[in-house]
């Protein structure tokens, strides 16, 4: 995941109160994440070499954090999570993956994981993905309506966007608006991170994706004036049949 700017942040005080497991079957790659994870001054840190395993530690324990591989082990991992969200419905669950374009990571997000971490892990990277998972905004409901994932991914986009322009209004008259356009402004920076990383057929198949969206929404009254318009057109032609009659 490439580092994003962002106006999130965590005290120090909220890092060690963090009690995170991971859940990563390569050694390597699990002793780097703990020792990162120990250096950005998180907390309480258990492991699991696998899925299963994974699930006993939540035995007579709470997490407050899941980083876990988003690939294929002995456990199919859709419904491991699940019971995962079941055990601990708060959980802020991150998966990782070195590709994660994959068709698992994006079912995961919208099963309910906060964010991603690709490997091979970097610090700030690391960072900013359990910053931004923890604080940062979840994935709207309405996207888990979407047809297909580019869909989804410009609803989240359009979401994003609604919310900063929405802000950006208020912002004009409010001094607590002008305090949350930054948030606004990274939500939106971070919508599109992700709907570049997740989008089928790449850049391409997300410009039609959004080209889609738009034209569909053109064939609506999308404002208050435009309904208005489409109100006044049906009061017109009611009034030509009238007077024709």
């Amino acid at each position: 995941m490439g580092t994003i700017e962002s106006p999130h942040t965590l005290s120090q005080v909220e890092r060690t109160t963090t009690s995170i497991l991971l859940v990563e079957p390569e050694a390597g790659d699990r002793n780097l994440l703990r020792a990162t994870l120990r250096s950005l001054g998180f907390g309480t840190i258990a492991e699991a070499p696998n899925h299963h395993a994974a699930l006993d530690k939540f035995e007579g324990r709470k997490f407050t954090h899941l980083i876990f591989d988003a690939k294929k082990g002995n456990y199919p991992i859709k419904e491991w999570f699940t019971q995962i969200l079941e055990i601990s419905p708060h959980i802020v669950a991150i998966p990782t993956s070195a590709n994660p374009s994959v068709d698992d990571v994006f079912e995961l997000l919208l099963a309910g994981a906060r964010g991603y971490l690709v490997k091979p892990f970097a610090r700030d990277d690391v960072d900013q993905s359990v910053v931004l998972a923890t604080k940062g905004e979840p994935i709207p409901d309405v996207v888990k309506q979407a047809r297909d994932r580019n869909e989804a991914l410009v609803a989240i986009i359009m979401t994003s966007l609604d919310r900063l322009a929405t802000v950006y209004r208020q912002s004009q008259q409010f001094e607590t608006a002008q305090r949350e356009l930054p948030r606004a402004m990274a939500s939106l920076r971070r919508a599109s991170d992700l709907a570049l990383t997740f989008a089928k057929g790449g850049e391409n198949g997300l410009i039609e994706a959004m080209e889609k969206f738009c034209v569909d929404k053109s064939k609506g009254p999308a404002t208050r004036l435009g309904r208005l318009r489409k109100r006044l057109s049906s009061h017109r032609g009611a009034d030509d049949v009238s007077s024709e009659t």
